[in-house]
C-alpha cells in the first residue's frame, strides 16, 4: 500500500503547477492520500519512473486539480479557444479536461477545481510530454499571466476498441437522436465512462449510461467497459 501511495503522489505532482512565492495570487495543486507536490511554472516533471518502479499514468486518472486564489482581489481566468485549461505538446491528445465547475472568476481566498482524464484517442507510448496552461489576470509572477507545467509520462496497457457494441451486449438508442439524449443498455457489462467526440475533435465525458450531448451531426461514442473499449457512431440531428 505504501508503494501505491508513493506512485499516486508522483502522478499527482505532474498535473500541479507551482508559482513563485512573492506576489503570489494563484496556488494550483492536486492531492491524493493527503500527499501534494508542485512543479515550478515552466519546468518539467519526469514521471516516467519512481525509483525503479515504472509509472503508468492511466492507472491514476482521473485526478482533481484545485485552483486557489491566495490574493486579495478576484482572479479572472481567460478562455483560450473556449477553454480555461489548455493542453499542448506531443501528448495533448492523450488527455481531456473537465472544467465544467470553473466559473472563470475566483474570489479572493476561494478555490475551484477541474479534473484530468484519458481521452478517447489516447495511445500507448513512452517519454511523451504534455503542457498544461492557465491564463489569468495575475501577471506579477508569470509570463504575461500564463502559467504552464510540462509533464513527461508513459502510457501503456491501453486496449484496442471493439468494433461493435453489440459484440459485448451493449446498445445505444435512439440513433439518430433529435435532442442529443442517449441511453445505453448493458447486459452483464459494466460501463465505467463514456466519451463523445465530434468531427472537430472536441469531446464530452459522461459517467452514467443515460447522457445528453450538446454536439450535433455525426459523432463517435467510446464506451469504456470492463470488457474493453467499444466504439460506436451516432447521429444527432441538426
Amino acid at each position: 500500500m505504501k508503494i501505491i501511495i508513493q506512485k499516486i503522489s508522483l502522478f499527482v505532482s505532474l498535473i500541479t503547477l507551482g508559482f513563485v512565492a512573492n506576489a503570489q495570487v494563484i496556488e494550483i495543486s492536486a492531492s491524493a492520500s493527503t500527499l501534494t507536490q508542485t512543479i515550478a511554472n515552466g519546468s518539467t516533471f519526469d514521471a516516467t519512473n519512481y525509483m525503479t518502479i515504472p509509472i503508468n499514468l492511466k492507472d491514476y486518472l482521473p485526478v482533481t486539480v484545485s485552483i486557489k486564489n491566495t490574493g486579495t482581489a478576484a482572479l479572472i481566468l481567460t478562455q483560450v479557444s473556449g477553454k480555461y485549461i489548455v493542453l499542448s505538446g506531443s501528448g495533448a491528445s492523450d488527455f481531456t479536461i473537465n472544467e465544467s465547475s470553473l466559473t472563470g472568476t475566483i474570489a479572493a481566498g476561494a478555490t475551484q477545481t477541474f479534473t484530468v482524464n484519458l481521452s478517447a484517442s489516447a495511445t500507448n507510448g513512452t517519454n511523451r510530454t504534455v503542457t498544461m496552461s492557465i491564463t489569468s489576470n495575475s501577471s506579477s509572477n508569470s509570463t504575461g499571466g500564463v502559467y504552464t507545467g510540462n509533464i513527461k509520462y508513459n502510457l501503456s496497457g491501453l486496449t484496442t476498441a471493439i468494433t461493435k457494441a453489440s459484440d459485448i451486449g451493449l446498445s445505444l438508442y435512439p440513433n439518430p437522436s433529435n435532442d442529443g439524449q442517449m441511453h445505453v443498455t448493458a447486459n452483464n457489462v459494466v460501463v465505467n465512462r463514456i466519451v463523445v467526440s465530434n468531427v472537430s475533435g472536441q469531446t464530452e465525458e459522461f459517467a452514467t449510461t443515460e447522457f445528453k450531448t450538446t454536439f450535433k451531426g455525426l459523432l463517435l461514442v467510446r464506451l469504456y467497459t470492463d470488457k474493453g473499449i467499444v466504439s460506436e457512431k451516432i447521429i444527432i440531428q441538426e
